[in-house]
């Protein structure tokens, strides 16, 4: 009597771990970009895939009193090569209110913001590079805020040559801070793709890296990340740049 009793048992328990085994190996094939977004309520939300210039819509949904889910799965070769890659990942309710997450396979990345402004007010967990780019975009956010108000005066007073003066030796080292930190960010996460961010990050017209000025750091940035991820799309272009610049220094001399 008690053997079969065993006997299912030992099979519920199999078939409990091929589930887990498949369940386990599903998720690793996928990305989940899912959170919940104060005052969304029924929104649509649109998800987008960075690659370099393009922006490739992917999906969209509408949220249940702010919540959304996206599953991103891969049906082709070229699907799986991507989502094995940490790549940028932007969510939106509108053109001008976005955010721009990161992520690959295997991750789970939960977002929590607020829809009057996403990009100020988001965090992201999750994933290593999702947790970074907030880190980014924050130190971004409280440069925005302190330059801002400088901008606004300026303006009021363009004709006070001393003011503007003075205004603009104030932007100017709220530009050398944010540079010591990307550069410092960059310096302490060598190997991860949100460095690349910080190195393209910018303000307006305004870059806080120069190609040319800064060469050793992208050179730097460009061969410790690209002997990680060989072949990432982001990379490739930035090893181009990389070599035309190369060429014409090599020109030049």
């Amino acid at each position: 009597m008690n053997r079969p009793n065993a006997f299912c048992v030992l099979l519920a328990a199999l078939l409990t771990l091929l589930l887990c085994f498949t369940s386990c190996n599903s998720s690793d094939k996928q990305v989940v970009i899912s959170g919940d977004i104060q005052h969304g309520r029924d929104r649509m939300i649109r998800l987008a895939r960075l690659d370099n210039a393009e922006i490739v819509k992917l999906d969209s949904v509408r949220m249940r009193n702010g919540h959304f889910e996206f599953v991103l799965t891969a049906a082709t070769e070229e699907q799986k090569e991507i989502l094995a890659r940490p790549m940028l990942y932007q969510l939106s309710l509108s053109d001008d209110n976005t955010l721009t997450t990161m992520a690959q396979k295997g991750e789970h990345i939960i977002i929590s913001a607020d829809a009057d402004n996403l990009i100020q007010t988001y965090r992201a967990k999750g994933g290593r590079e999702a947790v970074l780019m907030t880190t980014l975009d924050s130190a971004l956010t409280a440069f925005v805020k302190q330059v801002q108000p400088l901008w606004d005066f300026y303006q009021q007073h363009i004709d006070n040559d001393t003011l503007r003066e003075n205004v603009e030796a104030q932007y100017y080292e709220l530009v050398k801070q944010h540079s010591r930190f990307l550069r410092q960010f960059i310096k302490e996460h060598p190997s991860d793709m949100a460095s690349y961010v910080a190195f393209y990050q910018s303000y307006n017209r305004l870059r806080f890296f120069d190609n040319n000025k800064d060469f050793d750091l992208m050179k730097t940035l460009t061969e410790t990340l690209s002997a990680r991820y060989p072949n990432h799309p982001y990379l490739q272009k930035m090893q181009q740049k990389l070599e035309l610049l190369e060429y014409q220094q090599y020109d030049t001399d």
